[in-house]
């Protein structure tokens, strides 16, 4: 099929009512001139790689040339993009084909993923749950069938629980292993891109392409995987639990060397931020004042509410939190040695969307819930992968981890695990 028609069927399918909500805006013109200039190299023998024709979804934090980077908000005035963003540019010098702005939590701040300004994106899985955010838009896309990969951004999880929510990858990396210049940034030290893909193979394409180091060292498998303790995981759901020690079941007899045990780094996040508060809510209001007012009642009423609860910014909780962030990524180091951790990627199912679409507290309560198990890996910089498993079933997924800098060693130890965790239940025994 040629991408020109690939293109159109994929418009058509953005264009039907369950998919409103998942684009802020395209430049559909544009889009074929790309996708005719693919076309051209394919008849003529010169395709330039795997992403050559591939549709790629773009967060509407990024910059595209010609785009207001809105990042999801009403709330300032943004002003058409004269370039694309550096990791943009990559992909499109390899032929891929970057389809506009997709929908995300207003900011980058949410891990639910919904938008009152454009609409909140359809879960591909059940529509009548919350697609996952910030990158809702992205996620959406992929397991509608629209585009064929997409790159959102991470900062405490938002392209891990989108993913979770409605069965993708999605891969936080190691900050620094992706160009993160001309991105709205939401808070510095913990921002990062972030692909998605629905397939392994989809979501590698998009390291190769993205990486900063295009030659690296051969990296060894790991021997060991570490599971953190129930303990050091803080409340998970029955299911979620479940799916965790089938998964360690299902390695085991395959002959891996799985360890359940503390996980001490974990535990004292949950102490740190309960003393000083997160370090996205430390950055966030400085970083979102210089392009709105945050007291604007066009701003999400629940995105407004989370950035007027972190004020007044305390300089000294940050110092606190950096501090400690640096001690505890050489805890975490020393903890997993040569092994990399396997987790849930989220805690629990999905929330209803009505239930939080309706209910501040629970907006609140199911946000904090959402981001839990992704947002302490954000702090460690510990690259992550959240891969489904089992079922599609929204909320089934897995993250492998690591130390920063472990990035390959990760995506090369999921192309083993992945075929363990496809045929996953809750009823395998432990």
């Amino acid at each position: 099929m040629s991408a020109v028609t690939r293109l159109a069927r994929a418009l058509g399918r953005a264009d039907q009512p369950d998919a409103a909500g998942i684009f802020i805006r395209r430049n559909d013109a544009a889009l074929f001139e790309l996708v005719r200039q693919s076309d051209r190299r394919r008849a003529e023998g010169g395709s330039l790689g795997p992403l050559d024709g591939k549709i790629v979804v773009i967060k509407g934090n990024i910059a595209l040339t010609g785009l207001l980077t809105t990042a999801g908000s009403l709330s300032f005035i943004a002003q058409a993009e004269t370039e694309d963003a550096p990791l943009v540019q990559r992909l499109k010098a390899q032929g891929a084909i970057p389809m506009g702005h997709a929908n995300l939590s207003e900011f980058a701040f949410s891990g639910l993923g919904l938008n009152p300004h454009f609409r909140t994106p359809r879960n591909g899985l059940d529509p009548d749950l919350v697609p996952g955010g910030s990158s809702s838009g992205c996620a959406s896309a992929l397991a509608l069938g629209i585009a064929d990969l997409a790159i959102g951004t991470d900062t405490s999880g938002s392209t891990r629980v989108p993913a979770a929510y409605q069965g993708l990858f999605g891969f936080r990396p190691t900050i620094g292993r992706y160009d993160g210049r001309c991105i709205l940034p939401l808070a510095p030290s913990l921002d990062t891109p972030g692909p998605m893909a629905r397939d392994l193979d989809g979501l590698m394409a998009l390291d190769d392409a993205l990486r900063e180091t295009t030659t690296e060292a051969r990296t060894a498998l790991p021997q060991r995987i570490v599971i953190p303790d129930i303990a050091s995981l803080g409340c998970l759901s029955s299911e979620i639990e479940g799916l965790l020690l089938a998964a360690v079941a299902r390695m085991r007899e395959s002959g891996w060397s799985v360890e359940i045990r503390p996980f001490a780094a974990l535990e004292e996040i949950r102490a740190l931020f309960e003393r000083f508060g997160t370090l996205v809510a430390a950055e966030a209001p400085g970083t979102l004042a210089r392009y709105a007012r945050l007291s604007n009642p066009a701003i999400d009423p629940n995105v407004r509410r989370r950035l007027q609860a972190a004020l007044p910014v305390k300089p000294a909780n940050a110092r606190q939190l950096m501090a400690a962030r640096k001690r505890l990524q050489a805890l975490a180091k020393r903890d997993l040695q040569d092994a990399l951790m396997l987790l849930p990627t989220v805690p629990s199912a999905p929330p209803r969307l009505d239930t939080v679409s309706s209910n501040a507290d629970q907006f609140a309560k199911e946000n904090t819930r959402a981001l839990s198990l992704t947002m302490p890996l954000a702090f460690l910089n510990m690259p992550s992968l959240a891969m489904p498993a089992g079922a599609a079933r929204p909320g089934y997924s897995l993250t492998l981890s690591g130390p920063a800098g472990s990035d390959s060693s990760i995506l090369a130890c999921a192309g083993m695990v992945t075929p363990l965790f496809s045929q996953l239940t809750t009823e395998t025994p432990a």
